[in-house]
């Protein structure tokens, strides 16, 4: 037996306790604790804990990770300020807290009534059983008899089961005076037994506790998984009626509004946020100072346009006194407003407060998701480190669900560069991501949450991993479910990302189609350039494609237009302005192209845009081949090994111009060994094969840097 603040624990039985009451701990998170005790003042590298706990398994990394973090709530411990567990940077964990050895005898009947606890939280037998024989079930006191089943965790995260454990223990000690309480494996043996079953699930960042008994259902909107389970477990049996308190009565217009609340989250998810937005506001009606309802209904009010409005709800609200969850929602959907406007550094900021208040009380579901809105917002603010911390982190806490829907906007190019920063520094993996969105879409399909399966739609459809074949019906689908459902903030989303999506294809005229749909507000900066500098391209798509000098004409002035733009941003100029180098090639223009291709490479080379710079590389290469200048387009090439296709095409295509037989085999070869580029080795084998080195076969034979827009892509 092992003390230590105000709490003992059990090595041999995994028991921990603190005033005499059981602390719940799942079992990884009780061998995690006796670990620790076995070794006080030691740093403990994770290496050393994962092989000792966590010997097999995909997300060993992301389970210590977990477990740490419940393992310092139950202790009431603050990784920041810690009493416990001292966090020792690049090193591991040491225990901090000083030991004292217990004498296990002196407190055996102490242990046994926690012992008795534990084993009814998990099931077990009811109260301790002593020498002699324990009296049949039957034979207790003439009570009701009730049977509290153990609490489904319907959350997809296993460190939430603890919970239950908690929440199940708090209802015990509340009804165990006037109710005969039947372990579940005991039920069967008594007769009229009435159950208790409860789910517990997540729905729009918080979690649901669904309650089912005697052909009743009633629901609970929890806020934040914490201590607080008396509270919880009062609701409980308001809601049942197990205990005629007048508790019930006395919380009814709580209640009324805690339902109408709920009913707006499940038809944000289902119908979507029209209907969901008169819930919120019958829930205000209800209760004014419903913070939460307040904040769900400011989001939906800014995704409808109404900043003026949102902004006045999110002011007139006062946090100061909420949950840690409902504040931390509060900086998180800031944030997005001001992320949605192109104000980065406050969104930022916002997000920090967040971090900062998850982190503290543990929230892990919400410190994932801040995890996730920081690394869009690094990516969005070229902080490529950061970006790849954050993302990391979130990864740490919920596995590959974090990557799923930012790997797929990765592939996003021009919109979204695509690699955060150089190559090497990449922690996308759109193969898992692939795999995760398509198992999400096969489980939302038997669901009625339409609006998850079209988010779920778009983020697979973006994933260039799919093919066409899948991608195309899966961004169509999308849009037509958030048309359905009245989701024009989405709706917008969709029909700007199909008109980069058919650009990529060269189908610039349906490219049109879309964007002409959205009607760009420059309230939303990120968004309304963005759709002006995709309505040029695909302008000039369809210019290129059907040789169409007016359209060209029209692409040019579309692109000087957002280049004259005071707000522009210096990474859309910058995409601006190789699409303009690309127009005036088609033009014969060649000077004025090169220029234009020369102030793009300048802003990616700061911003370390390893892919990204290689169009700019590979496109000052062709400008030189047509002017006749070989030796000077072989000299743009840097790193042959890690250069793009047409940069190893153009290479060796000048090197065989300049009678460099050698290396332009080896470029070629180079090239051979990338998949999809058999097309390109044919356009090479055509140009050795001309009887003269005429520079005049790089228009007519090769491709133009224009032919593929992202070189991901090349597939298609």
């Amino acid at each position: 037996m092992v003390a230590f603040a105000q709490f003992h624990f059990d090595a041999d039985k995994q028991i921990l306790s603190h005033a005499q009451q059981v602390v719940p701990l799942r079992p990884k998170v009780a061998q995690l604790l006796r670990f620790l005790l076995a070794r006080p003042q030691q740093v403990i590298a994770r290496e050393t804990l994962l092989d000792a706990l966590w010997q097999h398994g995909e997300y060993r990394d992301a389970a210590l990770t977990q477990s740490m973090a419940e393992l310092r709530q139950a202790l009431g411990d603050d990784a920041q300020q810690p009493r416990f567990i001292r966090t020792v940077p690049q090193q591991g964990y040491q225990w901090i807290c000083p030991l004292t050895q217990v004498n296990r005898n002196k407190r055996c009947m102490i242990w046994a009534t926690f012992l008795s606890i534990a084993l009814l939280i998990i099931g077990g037998v009811i109260g301790y059983v002593s020498q002699s024989a324990p009296k049949p079930v039957m034979a207790q006191e003439a009570r009701p008899a009730l049977t509290i089943l153990p609490l489904n965790n319907d959350t997809e995260v296993a460190a939430n089961a603890w919970w239950g454990y908690a929440l199940h223990a708090a209802l015990v000690a509340r009804l165990q005076s006037d109710y005969q309480l039947v372990p579940p494996a005991q039920q069967a043996e008594v007769n009229s037994n009435k159950q208790v079953a409860l789910t517990l699930s997540r729905q729009q960042q918080r979690y649901v506790l669904t309650i089912n008994s005697a052909g009743q259902q009633h629901k609970i909107v929890v806020e934040q998984l914490d201590m607080a389970f008396d509270s919880v477990a009062d609701q409980v049996i308001a809601a049942l009626n197990l205990l005629p308190d007048g508790h019930a009565s006395q919380t009814r217009r709580s209640e009324t509004a805690s339902q109408d609340y709920y009913r707006g989250l499940q038809a944000l998810d289902e119908q979507g946020s029209r209907l969901a937005k008169s819930y919120f506001e019958a829930a205000l009606t209800q209760h004014p100072q419903h913070l939460a309802a307040q904040l769900e209904l400011a989001r939906i009010i800014w995704q409808q346009g109404e900043l003026a409005q949102a902004s006045a709800v999110f002011t007139s609200m006062d946090v100061s006194n909420a949950a840690p969850a409902i504040k931390v929602r509060y900086y998180l959907y800031q944030a997005e407003l001001s992320k949605a406007q192109g104000y980065y550094a406050q969104a930022l900021t916002d997000v920090q407060l967040g971090l900062d208040l998850a982190q503290r009380h543990q929230l892990l579901e919400q410190l994932a998701t801040a995890y996730q809105l920081q690394a869009d917002l690094l990516w969005l603010d070229q902080q490529w480190d950061a970006h790849s911390k954050a993302l990391n982190s979130a990864y740490a806490l919920i596995g590959s669900r974090a990557l799923a829907y930012q790997d797929a906007q990765r592939a996003f190019y021009l919109a979204n560069p695509p690699v955060a920063g150089p190559e090497e520094k990449r922690l996308l993996d759109l193969q898992s991501s692939r795999e995760v969105l398509h198992n999400t879409i096969t489980y939302y399909r038997q669901s009625p949450q339409r609006l998850l399966l079209a988010r779920a739609l778009f983020a697979y459809g973006q994933n260039y991993l799919v093919p066409v074949v899948e991608s195309e019906p899966s961004l169509l689908e999308a849009l037509e479910i958030a048309s359905n459902l009245g989701e024009d903030y989405l709706r917008k989303q969709i029909l700007t990302y199909l008109g980069f999506y058919y650009i990529q294809l060269h189908r610039g005229d349906e490219a049109l189609t879309y964007l002409a749909q959205v009607e760009p507000d420059p309230l939303w900066l990120p968004q309304y350039e963005l759709h002006w500098l995709l309505r040029g391209m695909a302008i000039m798509d369809g210019a290129l494609t059907h040789r169409d000098a007016p359209g060209l004409a029209s692409a040019i002035e579309t692109f000087e237009q957002l280049l004259a733009w005071d707000k522009v941003s210096v990474m859309t100029a910058a995409h601006a302005q190789l699409m303009l180098g690309w127009s005036l090639i088609r033009q014969g223009e060649l000077e004025q192209a090169e220029a234009h291709v020369m102030q793009a490479r300048a802003v990616y080379q700061r911003l370390n845009l390893a892919d990204t710079l290689s169009y700019t590389r590979y496109t000052q290469m062709y400008i030189r081949l047509l002017r006749g200048d070989a030796e000077a387009a072989l000299a743009v090439i840097v790193d042959p090994h890690n250069a793009s296709h047409l940069e190893l095409l153009y290479g060796a295509a000048a090197a065989w111009f300049v009678q460099d037989n050698t290396l332009s085999y080896q470029l070629s070869e180079l090239l051979a060994a990338r998949e999809h580029s058999d097309a390109l080795i044919a356009q090479l084998s055509q140009i050795r094969a001309g009887s003269e080195h005429t520079f005049q076969l790089v228009s007519t034979i090769l491709d133009k840097p224009y032919s593929v827009y992202c070189q991901s892509n090349w597939a298609l």
